[in-house]
């Protein structure tokens, strides 16, 4: 460039007419021309190569896709042929092989479709225990955060167990009766006329909380996460809170959760994973008002008001603690931070299966810290605001991750032990994505053989049904024993128990 400037400096270039190089066929092209056309062909291979690159992404992101909803699809088989042969005869088989066979092969088979999640995990004991019952209860990083906690339990070996709670206000899976919806507006009429929160915004009034923090607005039906979660709901016993309808549906989320204490979860381990936020329930909101709304009414019921959470909902909480008591479940704090986290909300999210599926191949986080502390549920009943507590711990932990990248280190918390979601337990990964994408190829001969195997099924249900009312499910004939399990003493009071099923609902604790 430098000798070009100086001979159009010093030089005077012939004109077309006069200089005889023009006459020579290519040989009198001018210098600009050359340039101009070096430019246009390497702006032309850039293109070229831009296009290259957006159609091989295209084209991968497609044969992933296709790749993940085989397996999706292969998973689902597996898990409805397990709910219509095995469950009919024990539902604790149905659910471990479930969990095994169904949820577990497809997480692994996602740790391969799915870019690598670093997952950095710091506690006060070694990993989460995959035996019994427990209750994790974490704070809201962002929309898909399940998928980190689901990485960590497929790592640590929980292998499918656990389930997390769905909100019917985002999934819409049961419709509220009217006589709810007559409650619902009745109630949000009088508080919107009581209460100084609820505000109007350009003459249309804004969404106002009710004491439990939840939203009186509906949300849009998002179709293909309703389906999913339908059938996480239906054949994979995820507990679903519906916070339009509780009273309604209270009986059935209850019995739901005391179905997993059943002998003492030995027989199907389960891992209740709940986010008390729900930020999902605000999508459509601006962030920083809705969690000075959560600071406002924190102030007012004298709770702690927080910087970087909302405040947490106690509706699922509650629930699992009354149902679990049986089987005395570990409640486990976590706490979760990406890399680059800066103390920010939450951002807006698309409920969708797309939407989620482009963040978890393009935005996730390459780094996730995990932060748990183990607790007892004596320790946990002993104090009333215990949620509170820890969500105000928290709150102090995500502010001290925004200045440092890192979770402090405690005394009595072990150093990190990092995990890799794609490398760890690759050759499992591998086998069980084959597996899966092989299922769907026996369906036809699943077809073709459906109606010998229901009719078997049936009759063997048939037959294990009458000898478990004739002879008892020990093998032994029934006897007139007292619920519970126990035989009443002759000379105790009729409907007074002699040793209750459960000291949570003995008559004697208010002595």
């Amino acid at each position: 460039m430098f000798w070009s400037k100086k001979l159009s400096s010093n030089t005077v270039i012939a004109s077309p007419e006069t200089n005889p190089r023009n006459h020579s066929g290519n040989g009198g092209r001018s210098h600009q021309n050359l340039l101009a056309e070096a430019r246009a062909q390497v702006r032309f291979e850039e293109e070229s190569d831009s296009v290259f690159m957006a159609l091989a992404n295209f084209a991968g992101n497609a044969i992933l896709a296709g790749v993940a909803i085989v397996s999706a699809f292969g998973m689902a088989t597996i898990v409805l042929c397990l709910y219509l042969i095995v469950r009919p005869f024990s539902v604790s088989i149905a659910r471990r092989l479930s969990a095994q066979l169904g949820a577990s092969s497809w997480l692994d088979a996602l740790s391969l479709i799915m870019p690598n999640v670093q997952i950095k995990l710091t506690g006060d004991s070694d990993i989460p225990s995959p035996v019994g019952t427990s209750i994790l209860v974490s704070n809201h990083m962002m929309d898909g955060d399940w998928f980190a906690i689901l990485m960590l339990g497929r790592c640590v070996g929980l292998r499918g167990t656990i389930k997390a709670f769905l909100r019917n206000e985002i999934l819409n899976l049961n419709q509220p009766s009217e006589r709810s919806l007559t409650r619902t507006n009745s109630t949000s009429s009088t508080r919107m006329m009581r209460s100084p929160s609820h505000v109007t915004v350009n003459g249309s009034p804004q969404r106002t909380t009710t004491s439990s923090g939840t939203s009186n607005g509906r949300h849009p039906h998002p179709v293909d996460l309703s389906l999913a979660a339908k059938f996480l709901h239906t054949f994979l016993e995820f507990p679903l809170l519906n916070g339009d309808d509780y009273i309604t549906d209270r009986e059935n989320l209850f019995q739901l959760l005391r179905s997993f204490a059943d002998n003492d979860g030995a027989a199907a381990p389960v891992h209740l994973l709940l986010f008390p936020e729900g930020w999902s329930l605000y999508n459509e909101e601006n962030r920083k008002d809705v969690l000075a709304r959560s600071n406002e009414f924190a102030k007012r019921e004298r709770r702690p008001q927080l910087k970087h959470l909302l405040l947490p909902k106690t509706t699922g909480f509650n629930a699992s603690l009354d149902s679990l008591r049986e089987s005395s479940p570990v409640v486990y704090d976590v706490t979760i931070a990406g890399r680059g986290y800066d103390g920010s909300l939450p951002p807006k999210f698309d409920l969708s299966i797309i939407s989620l599926w482009n963040l978890l191949r393009r935005d996730y986080p390459q780094q996730v810290h995990v932060r748990i502390k183990r607790y007892s549920m004596e320790e946990v009943l002993a104090d009333s605001s215990w949620l509170d507590k820890k969500w105000a711990e928290k709150d102090r932990l995500l502010h001290h991750f925004a200045r440092h990248q890192s979770f402090p280190a405690d005394r009595g918390f072990a150093r990190y032990r990092v995990f890799e979601s794609r490398t760890h337990s690759i050759e499992t990964s591998l086998v069980s994505l084959f597996r899966l994408l092989l299922v769907p190829c026996f369906i036809p001969v699943l077809l073709l053989l459906s109606i010998p195997i229901v009719w078997t099924v049936t009759w063997l249900w048939i037959f294990y049904s009458s000898f478990k009312i004739v002879f008892g499910t020990d093998g032994r004939p029934n006897a007139n024993t007292s619920d519970g399990g126990a035989t009443p003493r002759p000379d105790s009071n009729p409907g007074t128990p002699f040793v209750p099923a459960t000291p949570f609902a003995s008559p004697m604790l208010n002595w």
